[in-house]
């Protein structure tokens, strides 16, 4: 009887629809063992020190290094446009911060897509390499244009946001803001997005 009820316990945990697999975005470490769940790895990602759980064998997104060298972010590209806007399909509570991104070569742009229900508040913030080309970010409208332009918010530091959004999708957009001058790439920068 006992190995039967055995075999019945090992089926049905065998027959589990929950899957461990949370995408290839990066996210924070734990702080404590184990940092990250099976299957990915808390690794340095960018030049800023932040650990981030990256799926094993994955990359990230963008490219974290400062070496003037444009990382493979083809998991996230094309994303230039509203048409191919790379698709963030949940905020968790606090919001959502991604690390390791990157503004490379000259012309990148990275659009983002999420949904908000009515009212909401919605705040894009970066943070970005003061020493390259100076980044902005803002919210555009399903056609591309701008609505909410991004406000210089301390030295490497940018942000938008829109009080009482629509229902349905957002767009954000990071790119080379009209001030950078000569520059044109900027090869690290953080966004944080949240909904309230």
């Amino acid at each position: 009887m006992k190995i039967f009820a055995s075999l019945c316990i090992a089926l049905f945990a065998a027959c589990s629809s929950y899957s461990p697999d949370l995408g290839a975005v990066p996210f924070a470490c734990g702080m404590s063992d184990p940092k990250c769940p099976d299957g990915y790895d808390c690794v340095p990602l960018g030049s800023g020190g932040q650990m981030e759980c990256l799926k094993a064998g994955g990359s990230a997104p963008d490219g974290g290094s400062n070496s003037g060298q444009c990382a493979d972010d083809s998991n996230l590209e094309p994303n230039n446009d509203v048409a191919h806007a790379y698709i963030i399909s949940s905020l968790p509570v606090g919001g959502l911060k991604l690390a390791g991104l990157a503004i490379c070569p000259a012309g990148d742009k990275d659009t983002y897509t999420l949904m908000a229900s009515q009212g909401q508040t919605l705040e894009a913030d970066i943070d970005f390499d003061p020493n390259q080309a100076t980044l902005t970010v803002n919210l555009i409208s399903s056609g591309g244009t701008t609505t909410v332009p991004g406000q210089p918010n301390g030295s490497g530091k940018a942000k938008a946001a829109l009080v009482g959004t629509q229902s349905g999708a957002q767009y954000v957009q990071v790119l080379v803001a009209p001030t950078a001058g000569t520059l044109t790439t900027n090869g690290n920068y953080k966004l944080t997005l949240t909904l309230m």
